[in-house]
């Protein structure tokens, strides 16, 4: 018994040492890019060096989260070259022969508040060019949108700046896409975010100037929270008839020509806090307005000066 033990311990050791105890890569690519969706973009591209089949593994995963603080560096790295770096490497990135966004199931692209002053308009250039440069596969380049090849269903973007030919591209070209979270970004030409698609919309201290309509048949979860960086002048019509949830935690003064939701019957719940400050906005003033639009509710929760 003990050799037979030994020989099968021996011929395990020698079937381990054959392979060079690679287990990792003897899985399947549907198993390594699930977890290469738990690493930031920098990281999945570094493991094109474990070995010949990992070389071109990243340029096919389906989730790419980029951050600008993976460039950062401990002592005295300052902004400026972290975010060269940051720059460089996401122009590289998005090129039509590495990772096409319009193949990805989730886009995240993240920047610090502390890059505010660099962020320029480089978002929406990735975005443009993702969508004028969609491929099928990695290294096959086609010029043109296809809006049935773009499969990206989540989208993730914080403290970027992104003008109004973003909203069209969302429209118009992410016809798959469910779930659009913008937190501190500079959005102040856009002028109506629209989409058959989307079911969860997060809009998180975002700057807003012009914007005037939110429309979405499909939408099912509505957040919107700004602490007072938003100017809306004009009134904010939202058409969103299938919603079932709602948060709306906001300064008045934001939305100076008021909020105005057209029929919600799907709504189940609502989460409403409202700040006042002294510049008087059309929406403190038809309070009970914006209680009537949610009053079929199962669900309500008010906070703030009411």
């Amino acid at each position: 018994m003990d050799i037979e033990a030994n020989g099968k311990r021996a011929r395990a050791s020698s079937s381990s040492s054959l392979t060079g105890g690679d287990r990792l890569s003897s899985l399947p690519d549907c198993l390594i890019h699930h977890i290469m969706s738990f690493m930031k973009a920098r990281q999945v591209v570094q493991t094109c060096v474990l070995s010949t089949r990992w070389k071109h593994l990243w340029r096919s995963v389906p989730c790419l989260d980029i951050d600008v603080e993976e460039f950062e560096t401990t002592g005295s790295n300052p902004p400026r070259e972290a975010w060269g770096k940051f720059e460089d490497f996401t122009d590289h990135l998005l090129i039509p022969n590495n990772i096409s966004i319009a193949l990805l199931d989730t886009f995240c692209l993240h920047v610090s508040g502390m890059y505010k002053s660099y962020r320029g308009q480089h978002a929406t250039r990735w975005i443009r060019h993702g969508i004028k440069y969609s491929t099928r596969a990695p290294g096959m380049q086609r010029q043109g949108l296809s809006s049935s090849s773009w499969h990206l269903r989540k989208l993730y973007l914080s403290n970027l700046y992104l003008d109004d030919n973003f909203t069209e591209h969302v429209s118009s070209g992410c016809q798959n896409l469910e779930d659009l979270e913008l937190k501190g970004c500079y959005c102040r030409t856009f002028h109506e975010i629209s989409s058959h698609s989307l079911k969860n919309i997060i809009l998180k201290d975002c700057e807003f100037s012009k914007l005037s309509a939110i429309t979405s048949p499909a939408l099912k979860s509505l957040v919107i929270e700004s602490d007072g960086y938003s100017r809306i002048p004009s009134l904010l019509v939202i058409t969103a008839p299938a919603v079932a949830y709602l948060l709306l935690d906001v300064t008045a003064s934001n939305f100076y020509g008021g909020v105005s939701f057209e029929e919600m019957p799907s709504l189940g719940k609502a989460s409403i806090h409202l700040r006042c400050d002294e510049v008087e906005s059309k929406l403190s003033q038809n309070q009970l307005k914006l209680l009537c639009s949610v009053s079929n509710v199962t669900s309500l929760v008010l906070s703030g000066a009411w």
